[in-house]
């Protein structure tokens, strides 16, 4: 029997082809078709999308077709999630109704024998309704992109600004984002105020004491004055109360996409973009499971192999195994993000030899066995103080009574800062109250005088709310709804590569006065700029999915408000806030550093002079000033180096012609 199975990476495609050396298996290369770039590719009422195979996949497409006809069974087993889905309705919708009864859906979330002969057994139709909720989000997508962008850079071309400006459903609130975290710090006004540490010694065990002032929550001693009386009349303080309670130390939860993402952040410094290509590495090696999902649950299977691990290795597992749920906007059933095999400690020893990936994988390894151990126990201490005059102190301390899951970091060695890096991720783990914790407390008796070593008085000042930084930024979106698991990297290197944002070595993330202005001209004319629409619509396509909404209602009333807005837009002025701003060179950190102009079409490298030109006149569905007959279109590098994957504006005349422009 001829088997055909259709995947979407070439390395998954090769890993398979390992275990099943009788199945003819052609990867797609991601998405092998989407809306033409050089025109909308819809349009109402019907707003039926115009599917085209994408420049560059034609020899896909042939070699489908071929396949299909030798096949005797076609597994379209491309990826677990709605893009994997469209991807196998392009394919099925390619090698047409001829071959409609041969094909078969699978699905798993690990590259490996065992998975795909369970996804064989567990194979059904394509899942249309999933494929529409692809859709409608593909194409609401591209109507803001499509609509706004060419509104929007004719607005600013008063400002003297040449270059063409984008906006996007997600991208625009992204870069608002950031936008409006830097107007709060900018405006922010520092407070100065005013604390007490006491420092104290007894039984050799230097602890010390905070002042607790009988103020209202959230509010600030902000006279000196009366700091500095409390701090003349504490001669000795008294032990009022202590109360010793269990703190319960929760593991970490199984990883999603972003507390991946984030893990990864904070603890070796990676790009959200960086860590999903470590993650599609690992996972087509068979590594790990599938990395795009926003689900903590663990398959039954690898929780069991999971704690016959840890009593292997002697670590404590609860009575019954742990059940983590997916939060209600959860979009996809698949499991977390985890380790396919537990028992597999060190990727070097599968053959991964890159020290990065070695580095993701023991950590992907560590929240996965740690997520299935026994909580941690901590001892709580809290003691209260008093000074003659009734002024309140308190010491905290903690200490750990039952390591738990934290006897893994101890066995295998990990770091203490990838510890708190994880367990930062659930803020649960986090205290309530700010007063500072010390590991250690003496024995206090209740009544018991004690004599400062030192009182002194601390001035403090209030501080402004942190930049984003990547690791911030994606639990902002995540927390908000914004966007999903897929989109995460795709739209933080969106809005760096277009010049509304900044990157610092250190992630942090700064608006440029491009993304600023941006913001402000479209901000109160959209409502995709509202932090609660792009949710709301999330929700709407999850309705379609499920079967619980139309495609052509959830589309056509978006495309309704949107052309409203526009209407709207059009006759409106920029802000005087937008047109304070010199844009006319549109200066930004990303283009200081540019990567040389790629040449993998064959053209030469532009010069900066050259490059303006050409963005001057360029603008995608325009003709080609070069050749005066092509169109002009965005297109994509497959090849280049650094620039691999990177947008560009081409002509349709390619390789006569050879016109180039960044989009700006």
């Amino acid at each position: 029997m001829n088997v055909l199975l259709v995947v979407e990476s070439p390395n998954k495609a090769k890993k398979f082809r390992g275990y099943f050396p009788e199945f003819k298996i052609i990867p797609t290369i991601g998405h092998f078709k989407d809306l033409p770039t050089d025109r909308m590719g819809v349009e109402p009422p019907d707003h039926k999308p115009e599917w085209v195979v994408m420049e560059g996949k034609y020899q896909v497409e042939r070699d489908l077709i071929a396949a299909a006809k030798q096949a005797d069974v076609i597994y379209l087993a491309t990826d677990p999630d709605r893009e994997g889905e469209a991807i196998a309705a392009h394919v099925a919708n390619t090698i047409g109704k001829a071959s409609a009864s041969k094909i078969a859906r699978i699905t798993y979330t690990e590259v490996s024998k065992a998975a795909l002969n369970l996804a064989i057994k567990n194979k059904r139709s394509i899942d249309w309704p999933l494929v529409r909720a692809q859709e409608a989000r593909r194409i609401i997508d591209r109507y803001v992109g499509y609509q706004v962008s060419p509104e929007l850079t004719k607005k600013f071309k008063s400002l003297g600004n040449t270059g063409f400006l984008t906006s996007g459903r997600v991208q625009s609130v992204a870069v608002k984002l950031v936008v409006e975290r830097e107007k709060e710090i900018t405006s922010f006004v520092a407070i100065q105020h005013y604390g007490i540490t006491v420092s104290l010694e007894k039984s050799a065990i230097p602890f010390f004491a905070t002042w607790k002032p009988e103020i209202k929550d959230g509010e600030l001693v902000t006279l000196r004055a009366t700091a500095q009386e409390v701090v003349d009349r504490t001669q000795s303080l008294k032990v009022i109360s202590s109360d010793s309670k269990p703190r319960v130390v929760l593991p970490p939860k199984p990883l999603t996409t972003s507390s991946f993402v984030r893990l990864m952040a904070a603890a070796l410094k990676l790009t959200t973009k960086q860590a999903m290509d470590a993650a599609q590495k690992l996972y087509e090696q068979g590594l790990i499971t599938y990395h795009r999902t926003d689900s903590p649950t663990m398959s039954a299977e690898a929780v069991t192999n999971i704690r016959a691990f840890a009593k292997i290795q002697n670590l404590p597992v609860p009575a019954s195994p742990r059940d983590y749920k997916a939060s209600a906007n959860a979009q996809e059933g698949h499991e977390c993000l985890r380790a396919t095999d537990i028992n597999l400690q060190d990727a070097l020893i599968s053959g991964v030899e890159d020290p990065l990936l070695i580095s993701v994988y023991r950590l992907v390894w560590q929240i996965t066995l740690e997520s299935q151990l026994s909580d941690g126990l901590d001892l709580a201490t809290v003691v209260t103080f008093e000074n003659a005059h009734s002024d309140a102190f308190i010491a905290r301390a903690r200490s750990a009574k039952e390591a738990g899951w934290r006897a893994a970091a101890q066995k295998f060695g990990t770091d203490k800062e990838v510890i708190e890096a994880a367990t930062a991720l659930d803020n649960t783990n986090s205290p309530a109250d700010p007063v500072a914790e010390q590991s250690k407390l003496p024995r206090l008796e209740i009544g018991e005088q004690l004599q400062p070593l030192k009182v002194d008085l601390q001035i403090k000042t209030t501080k402004p709310p942190e930049r984003f930084t990547e690791k911030t930024l994606v639990e902002k979106l995540d927390k908000l709804g914004i966007g999903r698991p897929s989109t995460y990297a795709s739209t933080i290197e969106r809005i760096l590569s277009v010049g509304y944002i900044t990157r610092a070595k250190s992630l942090r993330l700064d608006p440029t006065t491009r993304g600023t202005a941006t913001v402000l001209a479209l901000d109160g004319h959209f409502s995709f700029l509202d932090y609660g629409y792009t949710a709301r619509i999330e929700q709407s396509f999850d309705l379609i999915a499920h079967r619980k909404s139309d495609y052509l209602a959830v589309v056509t009333a978006a495309w309704n408000a949107l052309d409203r807005e526009l209407a709207a837009f059009r006759g409106a002025a920029l802000p005087d806030t937008v047109s304070a701003f010199d844009l006319s060179c549109s200066p930004t950190a990303q283009t200081k550093s540019k990567p040389s102009k790629p040449s993998s079409n064959g053209q030469k490298p532009l010069t900066p002079k050259a490059e303006t030109t050409a963005q001057t006149k360029s603008m995608p569905g325009q003709k080609c000033p070069d050749c005066t007959t092509g169109t002009l279109s965005m297109k994509k590098f497959k090849e280049g180096g650094k620039n691999a994957g990177k947008s560009f504006i081409g002509c349709s005349n390619f390789p006569t012609c050879k016109h180039f422009a960044w989009p700006h």
